[in-house]
Order: structure tokens, then C-alpha cells, then sequence
């Protein structure tokens, strides 16, 4: 845990992806990721946990953008 109203989520990319299920399985369905530097961060979670819920079927479905 850290300070403030966030937790921090550690751990390789399954557990991650096992602990955001485990909150989602508790009634919490919106997520607000962070992580430092964010761009790269943002890749890593992407290949990483990710790619662990999509293939569980835990992703929302992508709409394309007009």
C-alpha cells in the first residue's frame, strides 16, 4: 500500500493480472493506471498484465474511434 487513495499492485505480469482480477471479482469495474515514466509504463502494462486479461476474456471490448 501507499500513501493517499490508490494501491500500489507488485508483482510479475500474472499477478498483477490475478490482483486486478481479484478487484474486479469484488464489484470494482473501472480502473485509473498509473505508473513512471507513463509512455513506457503504459507499454509494459499493455504487453504484460494486459495481454494476461485479454486472453482470460477480461478486457472490455475496443470500439473504434470515428
Amino acid at each position: 500500500m501507499r500513501g493517499g487513495a490508490g494501491t500500489a499492485l507488485v508483482g510479475s505480469h500474472a499477478q498483477v493480472a490475478d490482483l486486478i482480477e481479484a478487484y474486479h471479482d469484488v464489484g470494482f469495474d473501472h480502473f485509473i493506471l498509473s505508473g513512471q515514466p507513463h509512455l513506457e509504463e503504459a507499454w509494459h502494462f499493455g504487453e504484460g498484465a494486459a495481454a494476461f486479461l485479454k486472453a482470460r476474456g477480461r478486457l472490455a471490448p475496443v470500439t473504434p474511434q470515428s
